[in-house]
């Protein structure tokens, strides 16, 4: 007996190609609508202003790696508490800058953006870290939920005359300025970031490195939600293959060079 076949099976080739046509038109669009929703407060050169020509080497790396898979980054500037909040409430995907320790439920690529030291500067150039008791005789500046070792944790709370929090979008670009201006004496912060704002601010030759604390020198993540584990997961994997691409056609250090910055990682 016969067999009766559906008439799909038996369309000409005509009509299979059709059909991917049809998955093509409707499919693709729902992929390139797939939106990456990215928050930090501005600290360059990680990131900045949103929409600017200078949003940051690694708004730029999430663009490079994410656009090219179809998928739409949306960057936000936020306070830093709030950037965490709604990063791990899911109202984001993913957080620039944070460590493993500060947030150990969120999920982390393997691939870092490099490594931040907790160096102390001053305008006063004989003025030196040497530890916790030399914060002792000043007044010392620090963004409200950035994270700061312990021991400096500890001294805020138990010495609040001696430390003067700030917080908002600027926050760090404001504790810059009351340094020079002499409201505090001393500002926390990695050598990378003081460096490229006192630049912009004109104080390049002014504000001195006084010293780094060895002991608080940490690598830098971009961290993702824990509200979508498969999502963040699946997403870490595509940022962990990009960067890799980057790095090895060379693209990753033409990028930081807009920067004035070196690839981290030594390519062999």
């Amino acid at each position: 007996m016969e067999t009766e076949t559906h008439p799909f099976f038996r369309a000409p080739a005509r009509g299979l190609a059709w059909c991917l046509v049809w998955c093509l038109v409707w499919c693709l669009p729902a992929l390139a609508k797939e939106r990456v929703v990215v928050v930090s407060d501005s600290w360059m050169p990680y990131n900045g202003t949103p929409g600017s020509s200078r949003e940051g080497y690694a708004v730029e790396i999430l663009r490079a790696v994410f656009e090219r898979r179809g998928f739409t980054v949306e960057y936000r500037e936020l306070p830093w508490k709030r950037a965490v909040r709604d990063v791990r409430s899911g109202r984001a995907d993913i957080l620039i800058g944070a460590t493993r320790d500060e947030l150990p439920d969120f999920i982390f690529p393997k691939t870092s953006l490099g490594r931040s030291e907790l160096c102390f500067f001053s305008m006063d150039g004989s003025w030196r870290f040497t530890g916790r008791e030399s914060l002792t005789g000043v007044v010392t500046g620090f963004v409200q939920g950035h994270s700061y070792p312990r021991w400096f944790l500890d001294d805020i709370r138990r010495h609040p005359e001696r430390f003067h929090a700030l917080h908002g979008d600027d926050a760090f670009v404001r504790m810059l300025a009351m340094l020079a201006e002499g409201r505090v004496q001393v500002i926390p912060g990695s050598r990378a970031v003081v460096d490229f704002y006192a630049q912009q601010a004109g104080l390049e030759d002014r504000v001195f490195l006084a010293g780094c604390s060895l002991e608080d020198d940490h690598e830098l993540f971009f961290a993702l939600s824990p509200a979508d584990m498969p999502r963040s997961r699946l997403l870490a994997g595509i940022l962990d293959r990009g960067v890799d691409t980057l790095r090895n056609t060379g693209h990753l250090n033409h990028l930081l060079i807009k920067y004035g910055l070196k690839d981290w990682i030594k390519v062999r």
